[in-house]
Parts: C-alpha cells; sequence; structure tokens
C-alpha cells in the first residue's frame, strides 16, 4: 500500500501492519507514528520521523505516551536529559520488566 504523504510513504508497511496507511495523517496522528517509530522503526524510519517532527515534538510524544519499553524509556531519558520518572509510561514499563 502506498500514500500520498512523503513521510508516510517512508515508513515500512510492517512498522504500521495493523493499520490502514492511507488514512494516517501526519498532524492528527503525530503521537502515534513516533511513538510507534521510535519503539520498532528501524534507524533510517527513526531518523526520518525526528527529522520531520522535530525534538520537541518526538519528545512531548514519548514523555506522554502511556506504554513503552523499558528501552525506549531509559534510551530516550538519556537523549533528552530527563530521569526516567518523567515519562508517563515509567511506571507501567518497570512493572512490565519486573
Amino acid at each position: 500500500m502506498s500514500s500520498d504523504d512523503p513521510l508516510i510513504a517512508q515508513l515500512s508497511d510492517t512498522l504500521f501492519w495493523d493499520t490502514e496507511r492511507s488514512r494516517l495523517d501526519t498532524e492528527r496522528h503525530a503521537a502515534f507514528i513516533i511513538v510507534r517509530t521510535m519503539e520498532r522503526g528501524t534507524k533510517e524510519e527513526v531518523l526520518s520521523v525526528w527529522r520531520f517532527y522535530g525534538e520537541p515534538t518526538v519528545r512531548e510524544a514519548l514523555v506522554n505516551a502511556p506504554s513503552l519499553s523499558p528501552e525506549t524509556i531509559r534510551f530516550f531519558a538519556n537523549q533528552f536529559d530527563l530521569p526516567v520518572e518523567a515519562f508517563r509510561a515509567h511506571e507501567r514499563a518497570e512493572n512490565w520488566a519486573s
């Protein structure tokens, strides 16, 4: 499936296997696209999404995400120089990891 949106077109079908890609809107679905890509995307996809949205938007989406893996939280806590507790998903991730 292809998309008319240049960013969505760069992202793999497997990244959004459960979503009708043609219905993704980079503005309305920004948080979903960011979180899914940062959690499961390739290095190239992560960089594309980072460049498209910019650090402040990526940071906001990840800090406010209801669920993230412990690895993603630790990586981006380091990237943004934040404590892991700053992430909404922190407690859930800690319980998941134990």
